[in-house]
């Protein structure tokens, strides 16, 4: 069986991060040795055509990438997770205009090669929803399947309790993460202007909590600059998967406002890590985050106090399910049945 895997366009964000689960995966979990291209190229037309054309000749083709193989591949498998490519109406009346030209060009193409698709697999409930909503044809081709996310190493555990309860012993700063890269359609400034209000109603008296939010967005970002000088903000700019990984095992809590998502990996890795989310309540983040969700129902500064101040009070710990393990995953897209 000769496979062919495009991971072309993971060059950041939870691409990126899909990229490196199947590089562990590859090392770790090898009933197959599939012929990966695309690596540090963009999704493009001229891509697009040189893949059909020039790796015709495989028995499955699988885009890792929205876009579905057309003519390549006896088999097709596509992972979709372009959310942006299957906005509802009211998304579409809210974020429409905060997404890209070239983002509402592509969407054509996505929906067509999905209807190619032998297998659409898809990171949430949430996705499949959308995705059977713009093309109804492929209602008995989705898969519904998590995105992996491997454990840290055990000792992150007890790294994460020495740094617990550190406002009570007087120490440093509780610290809570942001990993989230920033686009027009995400609206980051208006969702940080809420945390950091939230974070100054808790500084105050009689039971101050001294807590810094630590975004990983350069402060020279245009919507992160205005917010830069705020003493309990801390942008440090874009990091790798595996350093955003360490220091989500030990944060404190992690705080996740994006509306937007089709997977969300900070939810995924909360939870497998058992570090509580701070997030909004909703079918998607309650499917994805599981017990490590810490909710409020409506972002406004009081409600996310309180939600911030029940995830520092919160014991949540690793889930251990195997729901976010690589090998059942990849073996599916791949569609390899281990031995």
């Amino acid at each position: 069986m000769r496979i062919l895997v495009d991971f072309a366009g993971a060059q950041m964000g939870g691409a990126k991060r899909l990229l490196t689960e199947f590089d562990l995966y590859q090392r770790t979990c090898r009933p197959a040795q599939p012929w990966v291209i695309g690596r540090n190229r963009a999704v493009n037309v001229p891509w697009l055509l040189r893949r059909e054309i020039a790796y015709g000749r495989f028995d499955r083709a699988v885009a890792m990438n929205n876009v579905g193989f057309l003519v390549a591949g006896r088999e097709r498998h596509v992972l979709v997770h372009g959310a942006q490519h299957f906005l509802r109406l009211d998304e579409a009346r809210a974020f429409g205009s905060l997404i890209s030209p070239a983002a509402h060009a592509q969407v054509p193409v996505v929906r067509t090669a999905v209807r190619w698709a032998d297998r659409v697999f898809v990171p949430s409930t949430n996705m499949a929803e959308r995705v059977i909503h713009a093309v109804p044809s492929v209602r008995d081709r989705i898969v519904i399947v998590f995105n992996p996310v491997t454990p840290p190493d055990p000792g992150a555990g007890a790294a994460r309790d020495s740094h617990s309860n550190r406002n009570s012993r007087g120490g440093q700063p509780t610290e809570i993460l942001c990993p989230l890269l920033f686009s027009p359609y995400k609206r980051m400034a208006d969702h940080l202007r809420i945390v950091l209000a939230a974070l100054d109603l808790l500084a105050a008296p009689p039971h101050p909590v001294d807590a810094v939010l630590t975004v990983t967005e350069r402060a020279s970002h245009p919507e992160a600059a205005p917010l830069a000088g705020h003493p309990r903000l801390r942008l440090i700019g874009p990091k790798s998967p595996a350093t955003v990984t360490d220091m989500l095992a030990h944060s404190d809590a992690v705080y996740f406002p994006s509306e937007f998502e089709s997977f969300g990996y900070p939810l995924a890795e909360g939870r497998v890590t058992g570090v509580p989310v701070i997030a909004l309540d909703s079918p998607h983040n309650r499917e994805i985050a599981g017990a490590a969700l810490i909710p409020y129902p409506r972002e406004t500064p009081d409600e996310v106090a309180t939600a911030v101040l029940a995830a520092l009070a919160a014991d949540v710990k690793p889930d251990q399910s195997g729901l976010f393990d690589r090998g059942p995953y990849f073996n599916q897209l791949l569609g390899i049945r281990p031995d």
